[in-house]
């Protein structure tokens, strides 16, 4: 609905203009079809268009990036690393895009 996505790269507001001619997906990293199978000016078009679609390819992305994120999140933890995993990582998601 507001057209956010979280990526490890950080937040994406897919509502801005400048991603009207963004063919990069979301994030190629995330095993999710509507993370790298979609192109960014795709999700721009649906969520101001306001289609049903791009709400659920976009949830379906962010569902898929926080089980990541919380896998990644696990790992760290099991190798004691999670201080060092949190600076590097919670930074991105403080940072606006």
């Amino acid at each position: 609905r507001t057209g956010l996505a979280f990526t490890w790269n950080g937040k994406i507001n897919i509502r801005n203009a400048k991603y009207a001619k963004d063919d990069d997906p979301l994030d190629k990293s995330i095993n999710c079809p509507a993370s790298n199978l979609y192109s960014k000016n795709y999700l721009n078009h649906l969520v101001n268009s306001n289609e049903i679609l791009g709400s659920m390819l976009l949830t379906w992305h962010n569902i898929a990036f926080y089980q990541d994120l919380m896998k990644k999140i696990r790992q760290a933890i099991k190798e004691s690393k999670f201080d060092e995993f949190y600076k590097k990582n919670f930074k991105l998601f403080n940072e606006k895009n």
